[in-house]
């Protein structure tokens, strides 16, 4: 049997699978939108960017490298914050007081409204960490939003915590994170 020739031009080249380490971030928010989600939760979803450092435009560059015809932002640039109602849990509630107050805080002298336009170019410092994913029998890694913090927190270093990362499989001995001996975080219980 032949085999057809191939084109040397469909080589796949760019860097579109590159995923982001996990860390503290300084972000920029590119968009943001209401959302409703497939039950009917409404939440506002932010497209973002990371705004500093050596990741500096991470998810724009992935974009441009983009060859498809439909090109799409990174599904891992957006976060979603549940919007709260009276019937809300408590932890809903605070982690969207909490996503604006550090927003304020990390934007000087901007005061939220609710006003979904005005969030555009406004930085927020998050947490990352790695979520994983099947998809037709393979795994791939995520780099997601945990958590948001203080742009200056990141900044400055200030920010200790790591959250534990969701990986497809995980056993109940995942949930610990492996420290130093001698660390702070080391603690004799």
């Amino acid at each position: 049997m032949k085999v057809p020739s191939y084109n040397k031009e469909n080589r796949k080249t760019s860097n579109s699978y590159e995923t982001l380490p996990k860390g503290n971030y300084v972000c920029k928010i590119m968009k943001a939108e209401e959302h409703t989600s497939k039950e009917g939760k409404i939440s506002i979803k932010l497209s973002f960017d990371i705004a500093e450092g050596e990741y500096k435009d991470f998810y724009a560059k992935k974009y441009q490298e983009d060859t498809r015809e439909d090109k799409k932002w990174s599904r891992d640039a957006e976060y979603y914050i549940s919007i709260p109602t009276d019937e809300s849990s408590d932890f809903i509630k605070t982690k969207y007081d909490t996503f604006f107050a550090n927003l304020e805080d990390s934007n000087n002298g901007y005061v939220f409204q609710g006003n979904l336009d005005e969030l555009k170019g406004k930085i927020f410092g998050a947490i990352m960490f790695i979520e994983q994913n099947e998809y037709n029998g393979r795994i791939y890694d995520h780099t997601k939003i945990f958590d948001s913090r203080i742009a200056q927190d990141v900044r400055d270093g200030k920010i200790r915590f790591v959250p534990k990362d969701k990986m497809v499989g995980g056993s109940p001995s995942d949930d610990f994170v492996a420290v130093a001996p001698g660390s702070p975080e080391d603690l004799p219980f």
